[in-house]
């Protein structure tokens, strides 16, 4: 797994119900150990929060200019950028197309 790394929504959701298998919740623990980051999407979606840097904002604009992406997934994947961190996701089919953005399915092996 790429470290240090963003953690997706989702796959916090995973951690906090322990809702995957314990090999699963062992690279999830084993990421947040390696002080992985999670986005401003994630934070609101967590907590409500609202916050963003003009950094992550430009990137955005620039993603979505090229790809067809929801401003959530653009958000996300932005600010895995700006940081110059992977995305560790269960969703990687829609980050794939993300040029120069690494995401990491934890479920996969």
């Amino acid at each position: 797994m790429l470290s240090p790394c963003l953690i997706d929504t989702n796959i916090l959701i995973y951690a906090l119900t322990s809702n995957a298998t314990p090999a699963v919740l062992a690279r999830i623990d084993s990421a947040i150990a390696d002080q992985a980051r999670y986005s401003v999407v994630t934070r609101m979606e967590l907590l409500g929060w609202r916050g963003h840097t003009p950094d992550i904002v430009a990137k955005v604009i620039d993603i979505r200019s090229v790809l067809s992406i929801k401003l959530p997934d653009a958000i996300i994947a932005a600010s895995a950028l700006t940081e110059r961190l992977s995305l560790l996701t269960r969703n990687t089919a829609d980050f794939s197309r993300v040029p120069e953005l690494q995401s990491v399915d934890p479920f996969d092996t």
